[in-house]
């Protein structure tokens, strides 16, 4: 029996008490769970631990089922769009019965809609890309500036930003260049090719680095940061010094990156601007004039989210 359709929505109440903590997580919605963590990181802004005010038993039921229900909008992606309840059920390595309310969960927000037999996402996803195309502060800033660098350059204008461990292209400006992007808009880049991925590591903290060094850099083929974490440390080190990375050839063959990080959490960049071009152009074209193009346009952006009344008008070299 499909749990979209006829499971019911929980209204148990899910205050906590010493015994059977467990029971009642499995019987609260997950939207509840959600709430209920939002208001225990309010408590813990007071100087209250959440796992204190809760109980630590329930607590870590808690950010467990809080964890799972969002690891199942993961499983998706463009080579597997739709699964079955019994893949993601498997994919969670949870029980039947656990499986089912949190797909059915997803399925009451909106995020999953049942088709075919399987589970596909939902609109809810296009109504928060909506939100954000029309609310986030680094898009509004953004936007107007890579419009300019396009029309003035020809050039595709890609903006990055990170999102925990990935680097996603938020923002795309196609250019008159005839160049195939392949990493547009809502796409994932890898972490250590691509410039604008390069100049993004560069500015994070050593520690950081070396985490995602050791977790993806085996997984990641034809970098040119280098072999050992010693030499993609040093690679990362020069690009944060010069402000700037190139890359050739590593995400489109036909391809050149050129990016600069958008500061405006000093010292930490979580996002960048980049400027495509096709090999042959950037042959025949004044390298130093695209490099300096993109720490402009960059620097104007990071200016535009810390002071958006007082943004000037971009003015780079042509």
């Amino acid at each position: 029996m499909d749990a979209c359709i006829h499971g019911r929505a929980a209204t148990r109440s899910i205050a906590p008490r010493r015994k059977g903590c467990p029971r009642l997580i499995t019987r609260a919605s997950s939207w509840e769970l959600l709430g209920l963590l939002y208001t225990s990181w309010q408590s813990s802004m007071a100087f209250e631990e959440p796992e204190n005010r809760i109980g630590s038993e329930l607590w870590e039921s808690l950010v467990s089922s809080v964890t799972k229900v969002l690891a199942i909008l993961d499983l998706f992606s463009i080579k597997r769009p739709m699964l079955t309840a019994d893949e993601i059920i498997a994919a969670l390595a949870c029980s039947r019965p656990q499986g089912y309310r949190y797909i059915r969960d997803l399925c009451d927000a909106g995020f999953l809609v049942r088709f075919s037999g399987a589970y596909r996402l939902g609109a809810r996803a296009i109504e928060l890309d909506y939100i954000v195309r029309e609310s986030d502060p680094l898009l509004r800033a953004s936007e107007p500036i890579m419009r300019q660098v396009r029309q003035q350059t020809g050039c595709d204008v890609l903006l990055t930003s990170m999102v925990g461990e990935r680097i996603i292209t938020i923002h795309h400006e196609r250019g008159t260049d005839p160049t195939t992007v392949t990493y547009s808009r809502g796409r994932s880049m890898p972490l250590f090719r691509g410039a604008g991925s390069k100049v993004i590591l560069a500015s994070l903290p050593i520690a950081q680095q070396r985490k995602l060094f050791e977790r993806y850099y085996a997984l990641e083929s034809a970098s040119t940061l280098g072999q050992s974490w010693e030499d993609v440390r040093t690679s990362l080190k020069e690009i944060r010094r010069s402000g700037f990375a190139v890359s050739v050839g590593e995400l489109d063959s036909a391809n050149v990156g050129i990016s600069a990080p958008i500061v405006y959490d000093a010292p930490v960049s979580h996002a960048s601007i980049v400027l495509v071009l096709s090999s042959t152009r950037y042959l025949t074209t004044d390298k130093n004039v695209i490099i300096q193009m993109a720490k402009g346009a960059a620097g104007h952006i990071s200016d535009a989210i810390r002071n958006p009344r007082e943004a000037l008008p971009l003015e780079i070299a042509s």
